[in-house]
């Protein structure tokens, strides 16, 4: 039964799944540009995931949870909301599970006069919002241009842990004869593969970008004074990548981390910059909706919040009702401190296919079978292929059966105008000119920048059992962790006036210059990584700035 992955990674796997006494046998089909397919790990625990003995409940008045039938899930909740239509409720929809037929939950709550939905997204907006201020529209080239580089440059982007089947086509380019230049805060494992990894300054790559483009194209980019301490680069390294990019055809992938600061959709249009006017145009690489080739739907979203007021606003009791569906907030959101008050004090609704720290504050669960359940279509949001799926058949209802189950007792239409293209299918890259400012990453002198990152074993929520202990340290410079006069297996508590997380310390060149890395979203010895995190805004006001978090580090005795 033909089927595809949709998680939320670049890649899109397509795979053919068969199923008996419980058991998925899934074969990879082939991608166009590669000469073996196959699936990544991840993929192969999530259908165990997604299928595992989860109930539905409600919470009684005392507190505890009384599991029901799907069925019963499904009327006790529809009740509820017809009960309270009217009262203001945040509609909190994760990306973790892409595809065109999640938009049904969207139709379903815009049926509610005071529902609020957000606007902006902890993903890649910033990023996206970034290129269609410079190009008109969001797109990738075909992967398989890269055959036409000499020196392709990774710009922050993990391949090995974030985009797995990019890593195999650029172990191939390699092969190939291309030389391959890594550049990130982190030495990561996509640095193995790499010709040249050269470290730079958290924040500063839009400086790079400036200085490099003034050099090669003079009046286009901007002589940074104190180039070299602002970003980390030796002068060696500024020169071997200035004559990489003068001297032959350069392709550039940009990395997500990118656009986590508060400078981010800047840093973003200056290396686009730099690919313009290096004429390296079509061979730049960020990202794109999964459904840029079909029309969104026609649903009027009457009330919107903005990513970076959500918290404030649960903070002030502004809504009444809370509606999460595929998303983990408390875990992926910055301030969960407020979110959890906020869900202790209002009610909860949480539609998931797992048990989860958010919906653990639920009055409301419906268990979900996810992905493997649902007919849908998307496509890569990396590279330019399409995927179709076939429910594999359970018990259990899929997302859009309890949608459709919710409105018929709510008596709300929720049919969805599907695959019709959309206008802007046939628009191509126009890069339009204009005066471009350079702005300086955000600094706190004294302490940390916490960075996080996706782990191979593991997309951003997706927690699984198998995985929980890896890597559950907080990773320190030799350098840094001699200031510290701390060892590795030390607890350190990570703190700032946000909250605090304790994890062990792990000495390690991944990191330098008072920079720490937690791998994102883990459960530590005590809390997790966006304990310590702001609701800040990058500079396109569709995201939030991450990796402008600073905290103090210190050891501790428990």
């Amino acid at each position: 039964m033909l089927s595809y992955c949709s998680k939320d990674c670049p890649d899109l796997c397509s795979f053919d799944i068969t199923v008996k006494n419980g058991k998925p046998t899934i074969i990879p089909s082939p991608h166009y540009f590669l000469d073996v397919p196959f699936v990544c790990t991840k993929l192969k625990h999530f259908f165990t995931r997604e299928f595992s003995d989860v109930k539905s409940f409600v919470k009684s008045g005392t507190g505890e949870q009384k599991h029901l039938s799907h069925k019963d899930s499904v009327r006790e909740t529809a009740q509820f909301l017809k009960r309270n239509r009217d009262k203001r409720i945040l509609f909190i929809k994760g990306s973790g599970s892409l595809g065109y037929n999640m938009y049904y939950w969207d139709k379903l709550f815009s049926n509610f006069p005071n529902c609020w939905f957000v606007e902006g997204s902890p993903c890649d907006e910033t990023g996206i919002s970034a290129h269609i201020e410079d190009f008109g529209c969001i797109k990738n080239p075909r992967i398989t241009n890269l055959r036409q580089a000499d020196t392709i440059i990774l710009f922050g982007k993990n391949a090995r842990n974030c985009s797995p089947h990019l890593y195999a086509y650029l172990k191939k380019m390699k092969k190939n004869g291309k030389k391959i230049v890594y550049i990130d805060p982190v030495r990561t494992a996509t640095a193995e593969l790499a010709d040249k990894f050269i470290r730079i300054n958290p924040g500063t790559d839009g400086l790079l970008a400036a200085a490099l483009l003034e050099e090669i194209a003079p009046g286009q980019g901007y002589k940074v004074e104190g180039i070299f301490e602002k970003t980390g680069f030796s002068p060696e390294d500024f020169d071997y990548l200035r004559e990489s990019v003068k001297k032959g055809k350069t392709a550039i992938i940009q990395g997500f981390g990118l656009q986590r600061y508060s400078n981010g959709a800047n840093i973003v249009n200056w290396i686009n910059k730099l690919a313009v006017y290096t004429n390296n145009e079509q061979l730049l690489y960020y990202g794109k909706s999964s459904q840029e080739n079909f029309s969104k739907p026609d649903i009027d979203k009457k009330n919107r919040v903005n990513i970076a007021e959500i918290t404030q606003k649960m903070d002030e009791g502004f809504f009444d009702i809370y509606v999460v569906v595929g998303a983990n907030p408390v875990i992926t959101y910055p301030e969960p401190h407020l979110q959890m008050k906020a869900f202790e004090e209002k009610k909860l609704i949480c539609i998931d296919t797992n048990y989860t720290k958010t919906s653990s504050y639920a009055d409301y669960f419906i268990k979900s079978a996810g992905m493997f359940a649902q007919n849908d279509f998307s496509e890569s949001y990396f590279f330019n292929i399409k995927g179709e799926r076939c429910a594999v058949n359970t018990e259990t209802p899929s997302d859009v059966q309890i949608v459709c189950g919710l409105a018929e007792i709510l008596q709300t239409d929720v049919s969805l105008d599907k695959k019709k293209k959309s206008d802007a299918a046939a628009t191509t890259r126009k890069y339009t000119s204009r005066a471009l400012e350079l702005k300086e990453p955000y600094v706190e002198k004294d302490k940390f920048r916490l960075l996080t990152a996706s782990h191979y074993f593991y997309l951003n929520s997706q927690l699984a059992d198998k995985y929980l202990d890896i890597d559950n340290y907080v990773f320190i410079s030799y350098k840094d962790a001699g200031e510290l006069n701390v060892s590795d297996g030390d607890l350190l508590r990570v703190y700032n006036e946000n909250g605090e997380f304790l994890s062990r310390c792990k000495i390690s060149n991944m990191v330098e210059n008072k920079t720490i890395l937690v791998y994102k979203n883990r459960k530590l010895i005590k809390g997790w990584p966006n304990m310590v995190s702001k609701s800040i805004p990058t500079d396109s006001k569709t995201g939030l700035a991450y990796y402008d978090t600073f905290v103090n580090v210190e050891r501790s005795d428990g």
